[in-house]
């Protein structure tokens, strides 16, 4: 006790001053107190920042990955149906087939620059889209051709970088196997690629200072490269790619480190390219994609120096209490300064934000609005900053057509009265609410209203047109027959399903009818997959023909059709709808100049009494379009009864051409 008093006294002569005694109080203590609470706050604060800067920047490269994909499945699938051509057309003429007059009708037009060659079963180069070979040019140690050579498959290969011995040129090498009838190897048939195709379509892309974008194969080697991973095209990296490993099992996803390449941290995403041994993979640097975060603490850490400064002023004034006037001033400029700057800056916020914002008071008068408000409401942006009542601007928006004849869209599509009523409204009373209104333009505005807890309301207006109409698109897609128009499997077994309920429910009949062509792969084979495909569109357009209202054709795969008859009741009507679509689809057609005919093999099932469910009934009219052609084929055939069997319509396969 005697030790600590005279410490005490020590310490007391010691801090004599005025000013040094009053450090040691509570103030002081709280104040310091508050200074690291705020950085610790501005801290944590931009460590949030950070993290979601990261999740954009890993959302960014797998968009970007799905565009490289895209566009080498495409580059890559377009190519090789040009392959599969020259090998049609190859094996249809083997010996008097021109490739440099074939390359120019179908090759297009741009930078992908294809070459054909073949190379005959010896290895020797045969036949050259860009020149006619006058020496012998020994192909055999390719490691594409030892490959077919030595495979019994047909895969498309796809080899590294290498120097063509005709082009000189370094080019990506499609190849796939020619063999005969008898399965006999023939040779093979290359597409020669630009190598520098995809290179200059990646380095096109903004991918920051650091980064990477790869197209990869299965094997690890390179194929093309953009940014950091270019000198790696043609060769493998000096360690393998992880994400190889497992690609058939996890073909995207993204990895966030050091870089195998050169040890900078990237985000990465990767994509496996549907139906082909390549791997696209995409990056940006930690650096570039955090850029925004060293902007980020100035900001903060200038904020949060300024309040600071404001608590050891107040700390200073708690100590001096002789200048706390004129710090207390001081301190209350330096506050308004912070506050006008801060105004400032979300004015210039909601001016550049492509969301529309509306806020009302609780008085129903307009508060805050934003430049794409206006845009968005269509009304004049000198209005909104007269701060007029939410009524005037509905008023305003009727007369200016905005909210259609009845005028019942508000300033979102709620009626104005309601929205007069929902400002007295307290957060308790109702929460965030969301809608959409189609303007007179054709836009689809997404509105979102949030009422305030003092009776106001903020709404929040987006353009949503563009992700509607790719909505719409993508479901019409999932649906229907990209190349008929038709609708697929998938829809057809719906609506039939929907058959099914209304038979259960008011014992309505309908029939379901299968469709074959006859003699369809003579036709592919013949004249070529595009005569194919143009007669199938034709095909579907005379069965579109036949149909009434209420009838479904679809398209469930190759030459494989069927009919949902709802409409037709009695075995005369249906038998005579099958009359029709089989006369219609066996009649000849005229495709680029030449006559092309095919029969048809038509299966008819009733509901109820051939199946009472989805899967009866299909099988049924299977049954019964393959009894069809079990019997000589181009025919009818009732499911369930075998006298029913109608043989060939009269009159089909005559002379008569329809162009339809």
């Amino acid at each position: 006790m005697v030790f600590r008093n005279s410490l005490s006294a020590r310490i007391g002569a010691h801090f004599s001053s005025i000013g040094v005694r009053s450090v040691v109080q509570p103030a002081t203590g709280l104040g310091l107190l508050v200074i690291v609470l705020l950085w610790s706050g501005i801290g944590y604060q931009l460590g949030l920042e950070r993290e979601k800067l990261g999740a954009v920047a890993l959302q960014n490269t797998r968009n970007l990955a799905r565009v490289v994909e895209e566009h080498a499945a495409r580059a890559i699938t377009g190519a090789d149906q040009i392959l599969r051509l020259a090998r049609a057309e190859i094996l249809r003429n083997p010996d008097g087939v021109d490739l440099r007059a074939f390359a120019r009708e179908v090759t297009p037009q741009g930078d992908i620059a294809i070459q054909l060659s073949l190379i005959g079963p010896d290895g020797r180069l045969r036949l050259n889209s860009l020149m006619v070979p006058t020496a012998a040019i020994d192909l055999s140690d390719r490691p594409h051709f030892i490959a077919h050579r030595d495979a019994a498959g047909d895969e498309l290969d796809i080899s590294v970088p290498m120097v063509g011995r005709v082009s000189h040129r370094t080019t990506l090498q499609l190849s796939r196997a020619v063999r005969g009838p008898d399965g006999r190897f023939r040779g093979v048939v290359v597409a020669s690629l630009d190598a520098d195709y995809f290179s200059r379509f990646y380095a096109s892309i903004d991918i920051g200072r650091q980064g990477t974008i790869m197209l990869v194969g299965t094997d690890g080697v390179v194929r093309a490269g953009a940014g950091a991973a270019a000198p790696l095209i043609g060769r493998k990296g000096e360690r393998p790619w992880p994400t190889l490993e497992n690609i058939a099992k996890v073909p995207v996803g993204t990895v966030v480190g050091p870089s195998l390449i050169d040890g900078v941290t990237r985000f990465v995403a990767f994509r496996r390219v549907e139906g082909l041994p390549l791997v696209v993979y995409a990056s940006v640097s930690a650096a570039d994609a955090l850029a925004d975060n060293a902007w980020y603490v100035k900001v903060y850490s200038a904020l949060a120096g300024v309040l600071t400064l404001v608590v050891l002023v107040a700390m200073v004034l708690a100590v001096r209490q002789r200048m706390r006037l004129e710090r207390t001033s001081v301190a209350l400029h330096a506050s308004e300064a912070v506050a006008r700057r801060t105004s400032q800056e979300l004015a210039v916020t909601l001016d550049t934000m492509a969301q529309g914002i509306v806020m009302v008071d609780r008085d129903g008068r307009i508060a805050v609005a934003n430049r794409r408000a206006a845009e968005l409401l269509g009304v004049p942006l000198k209005m909104l900053a007269e701060r007029p009542t939410f009524d005037a601007l509905v008023a305003e928006m009727a007369r200016r057509g905005e909210l259609g004849v009845a005028g019942d869209g508000g300033a979102g599509g709620a009626p104005a009265r309601r929205l007069s009523v929902a400002f007295g409204a307290t957060a308790a009373d109702t929460g965030p609410v969301v809608f959409e209104r189609v303007r007179p333009t054709g836009q689809t505005i997404e509105v979102s209203c949030v009422p305030m807890p003092d009776g106001g309301m903020v709404r929040t207006y987006t353009d949503v047109t563009e992700r509607r109409a790719g909505e719409r698109r993508i479901a019409y897609m999932a649906l229907h027959d990209p190349l008929t128009g038709l609708p697929n499997r998938t829809l057809f077994r719906s609506r039939l399903e929907q058959a099914l309920d209304r038979q259960r429910d008011r014992g309505a009949p309908f029939a379901v009818l299968g469709i074959d062509l006859d003699r369809f792969k003579e036709v592919n084979d013949c004249h070529g997959h595009a005569v194919g495909d143009a007669l199938l569109l034709r095909v579907a357009h005379r069965l579109r023909r036949c149909l009434g209202e209420g009838d479904v054709a679809a398209r469930l795969g190759g030459d494989e059709f069927a009919v949902l008859a709802t409409r037709r009741h009695g075995d005369d009507d249906r038998a005579a709808l099958a009359g029709m679509i089989l006369e219609a689809l066996t009649a000849p057609y005229r495709i680029d100049g030449e006559t092309v005919e095919v029969g048809a093999s038509v299966g008819i099932a009733l509901a109820p009494e051939d199946g009472a469910g989805m899967e009866a009934l299909l099988r049924a009219a299977d049954q019964a379009m393959y009894r069809v052609k079990a019997q000589g084929r181009n025919g009818v055939c009732w499911a369930g009864r075998a006298p029913r069997f109608t043989g060939p319509v009269h009159g089909v396969g005559g002379a008569r051409i329809d162009a339809a």
